[in-house]
C-alpha cells in the first residue's frame, strides 16, 4: 500500500512505502492516482529505452563495420536480411552526408 507525494496541483509525484512527514498520503494501489503515476513512469522508462535503442543500434553498426575492416568476420557472413539492413542503413547515412543544404553560397566568406 503506497503512500503518495503531490505536488502544488495534486497531482502524485513520489510513492513511498511508509510515510515519511505530513506530505504523505495513504492512497489504495488500485486508487487511479497511483494508476496514473505508475503509467507515467512505465512510459518515461519505455520511452528511455527507445531512445537507447537508437544510440544502440549505431554502436552495433560500427561495430560490426570494425570487424569487417579487420578482417574478423565477412561481411557475407551476416545473414542476408542483416545485410540489407546495414547496406540500407548506410545508403541512408551517406545521402544524409552529400546533400549540399547549406545556406551559405560557394563565394560567401565566413568571418
Amino acid at each position: 500500500m503506497p503512500y503518495a507525494v503531490r505536488n502544488k496541483n495534486g497531482q502524485v509525484i513520489v510513492l513511498l512505502r511508509e510515510a515519511t512527514n505530513d506530505n504523505t498520503e495513504f492512497l489504495n494501489s488500485d486508487h487511479k492516482d497511483v494508476i496514473a503515476f505508475m503509467d507515467e513512469e512505465k512510459h518515461g522508462a519505455e520511452q528511455a529505452l527507445a531512445e537507447s535503442d537508437k544510440d544502440l543500434s549505431r554502436v552495433i553498426e560500427d561495430l560490426v563495420q570494425l570487424l569487417v575492416d579487420k578482417n574478423n568476420i565477412m561481411f557475407t557472413e551476416l545473414p542476408p536480411a542483416v545485410q540489407f539492413k546495414l547496406l540500407n542503413r548506410e545508403k541512408l547515412r551517406n545521402s544524409l552526408k552529400t546533400t549540399n543544404n547549406s545556406f551559405l553560397q560557394d563565394d560567401d566568406i565566413l568571418i
